[in-house]
């Protein structure tokens, strides 16, 4: 073998010239006849062309992606939910068979109003907050609206007008139930036809478990955690989906119909008004009703709560006439925003019903439902 410079070396028995330094090929194979391998060896690692990608097709599998994780949000929340409360109440049950004191907790009803508190603030607010985190974290949400509202005018009258609106939907929805329930020959339990409230002690109680507390606690876990990310795809998706959730969330038949329109209601006017704090107001005037109507019932009988109910609702007519009055005459206009338009409605419902997380928390809900129907 002959030596040249450069590191080139002659190979006496093809008369192949190589350049060493890589390795016998400069680049290809400049004589294929006197390769093993024949013409294999291409120009090295030439590009592979990617597949073309459509761009829209592209952002919907984002978006899809991105409803799927706010699904998963709110279904870990609601699981978390079901789980700890069930749990605890069965660990709490399981003690007073052997502790006196525990016993005399549980079989008070001002011990169950101060129970469902804690387990509102804890299990509900807990859990959601949780979710908030998740959300937060992926940057789907900001702060939550708590601020001033666009027109403070505006968000009071609208307040004061959908207040008998909401209610006297409720009041109906709740009918149509009835009837329902007799045609088919089955009652829908709640758990609350055995509640009573007699005494001043056990009204306030009362009144902070069943209208204070859920209306701070799950205007924050729905018209906050829930409704805010989803109106990246249009309010009234995120209206419509925020109240779905909430009545999941409360899983049982009685409340699951009025649940569901009330929710339309309280999403639309978080929405309206830009604050969560009109919502709060709303939601605890409709409680608050129900509330005065169990306290007036357990304390002065049937025909007084009877009176109360007429009372109420004439009273709440009245500032709902008055509330809509001046809103409609200042021409206010509530613009629901259509949002990221890439995906349909069934596209983006069947993309947050996807998660596993929610799929799990929805059969959770059904369970607790189909045991509060008695045949």
């Amino acid at each position: 073998m002959d030596n040249y410079p450069n590191g080139q070396f002659n190979n006496s028995q093809n008369g192949n010239v190589n350049n060493g330094q890589n390795g016998g090929f400069n680049g290809f194979n400049q004589n294929p006849q006197n390769s093993p391998y024949g013409n294999y060896y291409v120009p090295p690692y030439a590009p592979i062309p990617p597949f073309p990608v459509n761009p829209q097709t592209e952002q919907k599998r984002k978006d899809k992606k991105i409803l799927t994780t706010m699904g998963f949000s709110f279904g870990l929340a609601i699981i978390l939910y079901f789980v700890l409360s069930n749990a605890v109440v069965a660990i709490l049950y399981l003690i007073s068979r052997f502790s006196p004191a525990v016993e005399s907790f549980m079989s008070n009803q001002t011990g169950l109003y101060v129970l469902q508190c804690f387990m509102s603030v804890l299990f509900i607010g807990g859990p959601f907050l949780i979710s908030y985190s998740i959300l937060r974290k992926k940057k789907y949400v900001g702060i939550l609206p708590y601020g001033t509202t666009y027109n403070k005018k505006a968000a009071i009258s609208l307040t004061m007008f959908l207040a008998p609106v909401m209610l006297v939907s409720t009041i109906i929805v709740n009918l149509i139930s009835s009837i329902f329930q007799d045609i088919m020959g089955i009652t829908f339990e709640s758990g609350m036809e055995d509640m009573t409230a007699e005494g001043p002690l056990d009204a306030i109680i009362l009144a902070i478990s069943l209208a204070v507390i859920p209306a701070v606690v799950e205007e924050f876990c729905i018209r906050g955690v829930v409704l805010q990310p989803l109106r990246r795809y249009g309010d009234k998706f995120a209206i419509i989906m925020s109240a779905a959730i909430f009545s999941i969330l409360h899983g049982n038949m009685v409340q699951i119909p009025y649940t569901l329109v009330a929710g339309i209601y309280l999403g639309y006017l978080c929405v309206a008004t830009g604050s969560i704090w009109p919502s709060i107001v709303l939601h605890f005037v409709n409680n608050m009703f129900s509330a005065v109507q169990l306290i007036i019932l357990s304390n002065y009988g049937e025909k007084a709560g009877a009176a109360a109910v007429v009372i109420m609702l004439g009273v709440l007519v009245a500032v709902g006439i008055a509330g809509g009055l001046i809103f409609f005459n200042m021409g206010y206009k509530t613009d629901l925003k259509k949002g990221v338009n890439t995906l349909k409605t069934g596209e983006k419902v069947g993309a947050v019903l996807s998660s596993p997380a929610l799929i799990v928390a929805i059969i959770f809900m059904l369970i607790s439902t189909v045991l509060t129907i008695d045949f």
